[in-house]
Order: C-alpha cells, then sequence, then structure tokens
C-alpha cells in the first residue's frame, strides 16, 4: 500500500490492488484491511461496501477492458479450521484476455503482457470511484 503504483481504489474498509508479478492481464484483488482468514466472518458492515468496491471494480474493468468475461475466485480459511493468523482471505478477479497455454502448464509461470502498475493506472484513471 505504501507503493500506490499498483493501488485501483481503496477504502475505510477494502483495497483493490494489482497484484504484484500478476500472472494475468488485468488480474486484480480485493484485500479486507482487517485481517481475518475466513471470509464468513466477514461483518455485516463490510458487506455493504465490499459490494461497493466490488461493483467499482467491474464497471471499470468493462471501460476499460470493453466488457470482459471473467473468473471471480474467493480465496478463504477452510471451514472447518480455526481461525489462522497466517492467512487473510481476499477475492481475485481474473478478466479472461489471454489464454494460458504449453509454457504456462509446463512450466508454472505465467506470461503476462500487462504491468499491473500500468493495469492499475488504467483502471484508476476509467474514474467511476
Amino acid at each position: 500500500m505504501k507503493d500506490s503504483d499498483r493501488v485501483i481504489l481503496e477504502t475505510d474498509e477494502f483495497a483493490a490492488v494489482a497484484p504484484f508479478a500478476s500472472r494475468f492481464p488485468f488480474e486484480t484483488w480485493l484485500l479486507p484491511r482487517r485481517h481475518e482468514s475466513h471470509f464468513e466472518n466477514i461483518r455485516e458492515a463490510e458487506v455493504a461496501n465490499l459490494a461497493w468496491v466490488l461493483r467499482n471494480v467491474l464497471r471499470k474493468m468493462d471501460r476499460v477492458l470493453e466488457k470482459p468475461a471473467f473468473n471471480l475466485i474467493v480465496h478463504s480459511a477452510p471451514v472447518q479450521e480455526s481461525t489462522s493468523e497466517h492467512y487473510h482471505w481476499h477475492i481475485e478477479i481474473i478478466p479472461k484476455l489471454t489464454r494460458v497455454a504449453g509454457f504456462e502448464w509446463g512450466t508454472g509461470f505465467y506470461i503476462n503482457p500487462t504491468p499491473p502498475e500500468e493495469a492499475a493506472r488504467f483502471m484508476r484513471e476509467a474514474g467511476l470511484s
């Protein structure tokens, strides 16, 4: 967060960022500011803020990328496990702009032609916040 080059938008409760070494162009993570390992422990007051952040990020993607298909993944600690101080739940949004092919499948390394700093700048400049 100190280096705001990859920050797309932020509120008191959430931040939307282009992660360092993004695997895919315009990959975006929504991160809660309050540490919690389980998504299901989100506070009621945070739900509306998360919805606002998610809506704005998706609207920015629609504007910048002309309404791409995307995957939305909620990463959370397993339901049956106790709270973990080492895991932080988050949401990943991955627009379907490129294809994973032989190199990526074979090596586990991803080729991303769009630096995350550039993707975040395009998203910030899309306005709508």
